[in-house]
């Protein structure tokens, strides 16, 4: 270290300025020191998303679909992107592909599943009505089913509709039916490998017939159970999904249908209509007799959609 105050000859003492005092200080003081750089943050990039779906038909006109993807180690799902399914965008009658790019960034290795929901509207925190869901297979594809939905698996769901009343007036046959089987003595529900739904949706029952304009859509209500009344039974006979309607279906060219309906809509359901997931449909006799049974066709292969997601770092 070199000395602060020198010694000359004389006998006389030289005092260094202040300023060179400074100098010498930094340069003893840093001279071994290491400048730090400040952290470079890791590059950002956004995601993009494909997904290419089947039987994703246009929703309701105040229903929408919306995508959510979920992060390891949450405990929610984050919120992707609404899902706008035009009509004129489909590939073909029963597949479209809808693509599009989020705010997420981060590596696709985090995400480890993936939904689409059904919702009232695009304002939805949390995912409501959830209609497709799946796990990741390889590194950002998800392959989502109505199985891992909120749906559940119907594929193996049968039954019939037997048209019935227990009233005097017997013309009402023309008029009700209902989802159950008078083979036993006891009357019991037709419904078989009918599975319970999860959150977010009921099944209904309606009577279509596209041979009038507009539609003829008669409502017999709504339900979870094969058996018990449904939501629409002050004029029903048995306790069980169908019913009583003014309309007579004597020569119509129309169908039973049940579908799945999210529950949302239930409150204004009639007056919004089937909606695009039927599982279960049969045509209407021309001629129609007491005790008379129809069975009912499952539908779920059309009536039901399947999606692949695939999310792209950009």
């Amino acid at each position: 270290m070199l000395p602060i105050i020198t010694y000359i000859s004389m006998n006389r003492w030289f005092v260094p300025p202040v300023s060179l005092l400074l100098l010498v200080s930094c340069f003893v003081g840093c001279k071994h020191s290491t400048p730090t750089e400040p952290p470079v943050p890791p590059p950002t990039s956004s995601i993009a998303y494909v997904i290419d779906a089947q039987d994703l038909r246009t929703p309701r006109s105040n229903e929408t679909y919306m995508l959510w993807v979920h992060r390891i180690g949450d405990t929610a799902f984050l919120k992707v992107s609404e899902l706008v399914v035009d009509k004129y965008k489909l590939h073909g009658p029963d597949s479209i592909q809808l693509s599009g790019t989020t705010a997420l960034t981060d590596t696709l290795t985090i995400y480890d599943e993936a939904l689409i929901s059904l919702e009232r509207d695009v304002t939805a925190k949390i995912p409501g009505s959830v209609l497709l869901r799946g796990k990741s297979i390889a590194t950002g594809v998800f392959d989502l089913d109505p199985q891992q939905g909120a749906v559940a698996d119907l594929r193996f769901t049968t039954g019939s509709a037997t048209f019935v009343t227990a009233s005097s007036d017997t013309t009402r046959v023309f008029h009700e039916f209902y989802l159950m089987d008078l083979k036993q003595p006891t009357p019991i529900a037709s419904l078989n490998n009918l599975p319970n739904l999860g959150f977010g949706w009921h099944y209904a029952v309606w009577v279509t017939d596209s041979s009038f304009s507009p539609f003829h859509l008669f409502y017999y209500g709504a339900f979870l159970h094969p058996a018990g009344h449904d939501s629409d039974s002050a004029n029903d006979s048995f306790p069980f999904p169908g019913g009583y309607e003014p309309p007579s279906l004597v020569n119509s060219r129309g169908k039973i249908e049940v579908t799945v309906e999210p529950d949302f809509q239930l409150p204004g359901l009639k007056a919004r209509g089937p909606s695009t997931f039927p599982i279960l449909e049969a045509p209407i006799p021309s001629k129609i007799f007491m005790k008379e049974v129809v069975p009912l066709t499952n539908v779920v292969a059309r009536g039901l959609p399947g999606a692949r997601l695939s999310l792209k770092q950009k």
